[in-house]
């Protein structure tokens, strides 16, 4: 995390560490190439999530960027989720000091497809260790079990009017910040615990969720020990920083295997990185998310009948049964060039291939060519974008035609690192940037048959 001023102490060794989201589909190359340059509008709101069913990439920053970095990341990282300091009494970056964040910018981000982490910084444990350069000086809970239960619930009420203030619905979560500190002051150490069982109990009376973020030898490995404690009202999340530069979810020796083990947890694995994406650079931390339900591949939508993914697109032929010849003619359909869809390519399905390729402005020579079957597995509306951790009948086509563009995909359905790296490979092809993200650039090359050179 990034609110404690000049530095901050993480459990990877105890060493101190300088400080520090379905996508929106727009119709029509013109307009996808619009979105990718204008600024989001509250005329396509969608509800925020915080953060709903997810795994994939997010980042944390002190100050939320502005509308024009959120744009240009969007479209150009891996990262579809951001973290926001939204409450709390010991934030580094309280209301003062975040001139973008507002319900309004909350409200345009959840249109393009961003995910939240709204984090809570509030009393800190009772041996927690201030910088004296800071300009925060951080509140720290009592050792009293009365009063520090007290003070729990005083902050569960801020979460949850800030949630509100910004737009989150009722199940959303608030992420409680609980910063480095040691564990051999056992009294502090029990604090903790009360505080957050306190913490979660309000939040959970108030129809929210919560998250306990903390250095994994900290809090993390405190709450993980009394996990079983019949009067532990438990975080629904866990966000373990550890920086071991890995991104997966792994608790290490902070959090049991076994525990927080159903899409319930958040990995900052990295901290204090600059990153620049579309000419726009941050200092973040980097985080893996797998919350919710994750990112389920859906079933495969068969319009028409049959499956749709094959591995390989043959040319066809006059007289063709092939189980190809299904999808042929179900996406000439779709395109509004066949009304009769039987598997049997026929004289009017050769028909309705020219005039395909006319529309192309391709010779009407009744060719199922690779270029055919780019252009006609990725015809249809563009989505703004697609990138790692998206699901869905979009990724499903995307992934069709860069296998038919000479990519090679054999998962479906879930833009996993397997279809990053591809659409990577397909866009380096194609003089756009290197980017691992499937934008406007991306599908206006297929949509006109190009192929990996």
């Amino acid at each position: 995390m990034r609110n404690i001023g000049p530095s901050r102490l993480y459990a990877s060794g105890m060493r101190l560490v300088p400080s520090p989201t379905a996508r929106m589909t727009v119709a029509g190359m013109l307009a996808a190439l619009a979105a990718s340059v204008l600024p989001a509008s509250t005329a396509h709101a969608a509800e925020p999530q915080a953060p709903g069913s997810f795994t994939g990439y997010g980042f944390d920053t002190c100050v939320a960027p502005s509308q024009t970095v959120m744009d240009r990341w969007n479209l150009s990282s891996q990262y579809s989720a951001i973290g926001i300091y939204i409450s709390g009494n010991s934030r580094y970056c309280g209301d003062a000091y975040q001139p973008n964040l507002s319900p309004a910018w909350v409200a345009d981000n959840a249109a393009i497809g961003w995910r939240f982490v709204p984090i809570h910084v509030g009393y800190q444990a009772p041996c927690f260790k201030n910088n004296p350069d800071s300009r925060v000086q951080k509140k720290r809970m009592s050792r009293t079990t009365s009063t520090a239960r007290s003070q729990a619930t005083s902050d569960a009420n801020e979460a949850v009017a800030a949630l509100k203030k910004y737009g989150f619905p009722a199940g959303s979560f608030t992420y409680l910040d609980i910063e480095y500190y040691s564990r051999s002051d056992t009294s502090c150490d029990a604090a903790v615990r009360q505080f957050v069982d306190a913490f979660d109990e309000r939040v959970h009376a108030l129809g929210f969720r919560t998250g306990l973020y903390s250095s994994g030898s900290a809090a993390i490995a405190s709450i993980n020990a009394i996990r079983t404690a019949s009067w532990l009202d438990k975080p629904d999340h866990m966000w373990i920083a550890w920086t071991n530069r890995i991104a997966d979810t792994d608790g290490g020796p902070y959090l049991a295997d076994s525990a927080w083990n159903h899409h319930e947890r958040i990995h900052q694995y990295h901290n204090g990185v600059n990153e620049t994406y579309g000419g726009k650079t941050l200092n973040i931390d980097k985080d893996f998310l797998d919350v919710g339900k994750g990112s389920v591949r859906p079933a495969e939508q068969q319009p028409c009948g049959h499956p749709m993914t094959y591995q390989t697109w043959p040319g066809l032929t006059l007289g063709s049964r092939a189980d190809q010849v299904w999808v042929l003619e179900c996406r000439l359909k779709a395109v509004g060039q066949l009304q009769t869809v039987d598997g049997y390519l026929s004289t009017g399905t050769i028909a309705a291939i020219n005039r395909f390729r006319a529309s192309l402005g391709w010779s009407q020579n009744s060719r199922t060519s690779r270029e055919f079957w780019t252009a006609l597995l990725s015809a249809g509306s563009q989505p703004r974008v697609l990138k790692y951790g998206d699901v869905g009948e979009d990724v499903y086509r995307l992934q069709r035609a860069l296998r038919a563009a000479g990519e090679d995909i054999t998962s479906y359905g879930k833009f996993n690192a397997q279809t990053a790296a591809a659409v990577r490979r397909y866009r380096l092809a194609r003089d756009l940037a290197g980017y691992r993200t499937a934008t406007a650039g991306t599908w206006v090359n297929l949509q006109k048959g190009k192929l990996t050179k």
